[in-house]
This record gives structure tokens, sequence and C-alpha cells, in this order.
């Protein structure tokens, strides 16, 4: 049971972080390929990026401002430690998905440190649900509240 665990929420992960992402391309009116990759570390540089240029769009002013840095950036900062963490036994999602490689070699997976994550487990998720669900609701709402503007700009 704990390696379909793991990857579902793995999986739960990257798909929030992906979800942010558009959002924020939609905000932005930025149009390139998605990324393809599986990869957090990669995805979270992606998301945090797009992010802060939103938080700039949104509010200059705080994104500017020294609680900015203390509060919003502080919790970038926590978040991606607490990603970091969890995809350090499977940064791109293939050690759970697969009991083989491309190659047909057994996937190594090392114990000890699957081991230490599971004791932290249920905390480490909760703590990156509760802020990516909160990221990916600011986003939405942020990304709703462009196209009501822009309803009332075309039907007054």
């Amino acid at each position: 049971m704990v390696f379909p665990t793991i990857f579902l929420y793995r999986h739960y992960i990257e798909l929030i972080l992906k979800e942010i992402i558009l959002n924020n391309w939609e905000y932005l009116g930025i149009s390139q390929p998605f990324p393809r990759s599986h990869n957090i570390y990669e995805l979270w540089k992606m998301c945090r990026d797009c992010l802060q240029k939103t938080d700039k769009l949104v509010d200059p002013q705080f994104a500017g401002s020294e609680v900015y840095h203390k509060e919003i950036v502080q919790t970038y900062d926590a978040l991606e430690a607490d990603l970091n963490r969890f995809a350090e036994i499977d940064p791109d999602s293939q050690s759970f998905r697969y009991p083989v490689d491309a190659k047909g070699n057994p996937m190594a997976v090392d114990n000890k440190r699957l081991g230490e994550l599971l004791h932290e487990l249920p905390e480490l998720v909760a703590r990156i649900g509760y802020n990516l669900d909160g990221i990916s609701t600011g986003i939405y709402t942020i990304l709703q509240d462009k196209y009501d503007a822009l309803a009332q700009q075309e039907y007054p």
C-alpha cells in the first residue's frame, strides 16, 4: 500500500502545480507549449516564477513591500523546502509508478530515505496540500476577476 499511496500523493502535487501554472499563464497571457515534465523541482520553479509575476501585476506596491517578502516569499520558500523534501525520493514520478525503468531494469528505491519520509509523510503532504490549494484558489479567483472585468468592458 505504500507505493500506490506515495504515487497518488505525488500525482496530486504534480497536477495542482500544473493547474496553477496553466491558470497563471492564462492570467499573464502566456501562450507556450505546456510542460510535459513530471519533475516536481522543474514544475515548482515554473510555478513560482509565474506566481511572482502575477503577484507584481495584481498589486505592485504589495509585491515590492517588506510585508510581501516577509510573508509571501517566506511561504514560497517553506513550500519549496517541503516540495523538495517530498521529491527527494522520486523527483520525476518513476520510482512508484513502474516496477522497472525504460530499459527494463528494476526501479531502485532508497528504502532508508523512504522509511524516513514515511514518518513525516502525513504532515508533509498536509502542509503542501494546504499551501498549494490556497495558491490554486487564489490564482483561480484572480483569473475569474480578470474575466469578469473583461466581460464588463464588452457588455456594460
